[in-house]
């Protein structure tokens, strides 16, 4: 049934014939929690990615967990299912009372039994599924009930997509339904059986962890439900209760409004706090090309509408910028290699996509108020994670503000088995980019009045204007005539935008959510050290995004934070950065994790307290919401397993 759309069974029969040491995936170590001492089994491939940004994928380890390393925090996670207070060294703000969610990777490797013939005897092994690179796991649910009045940090955590585990262990990998889901894992899986999977009809959603956002989504929870939400590359969210964990739905946005169709969406939604909309788009792949399906959801048409809709290549669009008046969709050059046929069918992207180079990165803008893409800029080839923000002048100039970088080889350093090699070059230290999108309602009468003259130009009238501007006589009728203008060659050229500022970034940025869509001065994130090793983020930064204000920097020695999430105070502030952030942090001496918890202004500690389990490191994005902590951290009656198994009696 359902099951049979999710995940097909392995290529290979019951009994494997040969020497069990050449198999793709080899014997596993009993410890299930140790994925560092068999790194060297992780399936990787970089065939695709440009010669000149390819990165050495050799694994040096296993490593000595007694080393200080960050490795250890890029294992299995120990879940903490019953909350535990650990004690806050330090002072929270009175101010600060409410609820904070992430998501951390939860499972890196699966063990399972196999059954294999070795020297004419059938023997039963145990071996190893391992993802392959550290956007591509089950997650674990992290909160973090914080008081401010009483001092005190409660915590618990959750695996909640057991049913995913399962899945995988009887069928000896992973494949999942939607197209290129993985960043770069050996799925375990025949070509035949990826076949199967794929299908270009959804239906109800498939299995997906949900491993890259969590995050408070109105007007889902306009009716008083205590809820958050998990949001991922896939076209659906997983709905759970905030206070117990537990799973309440998993809906797909085409069963919101057929017309939000598509096998892909955004992790990253955008909520307008002035209109009450809920924006993001689906992604709907063609042959050659994808259908880009941007929509809006309010709490009184709980069905949304689609604002428009934009056809451009297919790539891998990780986030998008919101304005009061546009909706900007950025696409780098990160393109199908092999006619696209490998993203069809669910191959990891940095397998199937090719990052070039030599073509244009391209900037599509939606008018909110017309509900339809009116101008396309064009700028050099870059590749992105994360928008920073994105607003708007009196001079009607959009500015776009990224974390980015040359090309995409940080994408393919950041996988498990380059992470673990120490050979492996520094990781590609991200830039803070400001574009300008100039004179951008100019721009959209411009290309208007080109396409009203090229729905009325015939192409006898093209080739006599091939070179030239000219003026024909179209007959109206017996006594009317007008003329109109051919339109010259290039007269439709996409306008190139303009790199304004250019300074080292964040990864993982966050700004004060109050100045979202606006002008703004400070952004916070992860960064990397100058006298650090390099191999992995060890800094929390806050940048000044004008002038020449050197960074604020947080660190510790061989500590690795995860993302600094910025809560504001619940009483406004005239400064921009009056408020605190929010970091999972990893102390690779210790062997341990902490919540921390900084002054915003000038990253000096408030509190921090040691958490019972360590929390794997994430490149994930959390939530901080505001309330009262006495009603949270309630027992939920089962596990909370976000699973599909109540989608399979259809």
């Amino acid at each position: 049934m359902e099951d049979s759309q999710i995940i097909a069974p392995a290529a290979a029969t019951f009994f494997d014939t040969g020497d069990s040491t050449t198999a793709a995936i080899t014997d596993a170590p009993a410890d299930n929690n140790n994925i560092s001492e068999h790194q060297d089994q992780l399936q990787t491939s970089t065939t695709a990615h440009n010669a000149t940004a390819a990165v050495p994928m050799r694994v040096s380890g296993p490593f000595d967990d007694e080393e200080i390393t960050f490795h250890k925090a890029l294992r299995n996670a120990v879940s903490t299912e019953t909350p535990k207070e650990p004690s806050v060294q330090g002072t929270l703000p009175t101010w600060l009372n409410g609820f904070h969610y992430t998501l951390s990777p939860g499972i890196f490797e699966v063990k399972y039994p196999k059954m294999v013939v070795i020297n004419g005897e059938p023997q039963q092994e145990t071996r190893t599924f391992t993802f392959g690179h550290w956007f591509d796991n089950i997650p674990q649910v992290n909160q973090f009930a914080l008081s401010g009045a009483n001092n005190t940090i409660t915590y618990r955590s959750t695996k909640p997509a057991h049913r995913a585990e399962a899945k995988i262990r009887e069928h000896q990998g992973y494949l999942p339904s939607q197209p290129s889901s993985l960043f770069l894992t050996d799925t375990n899986q025949s070509v035949f059986a990826r076949l199967l999977t794929t299908s270009p009809s959804q239906g109800k959603p498939g299995l997906e962890p949900c491993g890259a956002s969590i995050d408070v989504i109105p007007p889902f929870n306009a009716d008083g439900r205590r809820t958050i939400y998990c949001q991922n590359y896939a076209n659906h969210i997983l709905e759970l209760n905030a206070d117990t964990l537990e799973k309440c739905g998993i809906l797909a946005w085409e069963e919101v409004n057929p017309l939000f169709k598509g096998s892909q969406a955004s992790p990253h939604s955008h909520f307008d706090p002035v209109t009450k909309e809920l924006i993001n788009f689906t992604m709907d792949h063609g042959l050659y090309s994808t259908q880009y399906h941007f929509f809006s959801i309010t709490e009184k048409e709980p069905h949304g509408s689609l604002v428009a809709s934009v056809t451009a290549k297919t790539s891998h669009v990780h986030s998008f910028a919101v304005t009061p008046r546009y909706i900007i969709l950025v696409v780098s050059p990160l393109n199908p290699s092999d006619g696209g046929v490998k993203y069809s069918w669910g191959a990891s992207v940095l397998d199937a996509l090719t990052f070039k180079s030599s073509e244009s990165t391209y900037f599509y803008v939606i008018s909110r108020v017309k509900q339809r893409h009116i101008a396309t800029f064009k700028s050099e080839a870059f590749f992105f994670f994360h928008h920073v923000n994105a607003f708007e002048d009196a001079a009607d100039n959009v500015y776009l503000d990224f974390s980015m970088y040359p090309d995409d080889t940080i994408a393919h350093q950041l996988s498990l088995s380059s992470l673990f090699d120490r050979s492996t070059p520094s990781l590609v230290k991200p830039e803070f980019c400001r574009f300008e999108l100039a004179n951008v309602q100019a721009e959209a009468q411009r290309l208007e009045n080109y396409n009203a003259a090229m729905a009325n130009t015939g192409p006898v009238d093209m080739l006599r204007g091939l070179m030239r501007r000219v003026s024909v006589n179209v007959s109206q009728g017996s006594d009317q005539r007008s003329q109109y203008a051919v339109p010259e060659k290039n007269s439709n050229a996409t306008p190139v935008v303009t790199r304004v500022r250019s300074t080292p970034g964040v990864e993982l940025p966050r700004i004060n959510p109050i100045y979202h869509g606006l002008d703004y001065k400070y952004t916070w994130g992860i960064g990397l050290l100058e006298s650090g090793e390099g191999d992995m983020y060890d800094c929390i930064m806050k940048l000044h995004v004008r002038g020449d204000a050197e960074p604020t920097v947080w660190s510790q020695k061989n500590c690795y934070p995860s993302e600094a999430v910025f809560v504001p105070p619940p009483v406004f502030d005239q400064n921009e950065d009056a408020g605190v952030v929010i970091s999972v942090v990893y102390d690779a001496a210790a062997k341990n994790s902490f919540v921390l918890v900084l002054d915003a202004k000038d990253l000096q500690e408030k509190a921090r307290a040691v958490l019972p389990e360590i929390v794997p490191l994430s490149f994930t994005n959390g939530c901080f919401t505001p309330g009262d902590v006495s009603q949270g951290m309630q027992q939920g009656h089962g596990s909370g397993t976000i699973s599909d198994d109540d989608q399979d009696e259809d």
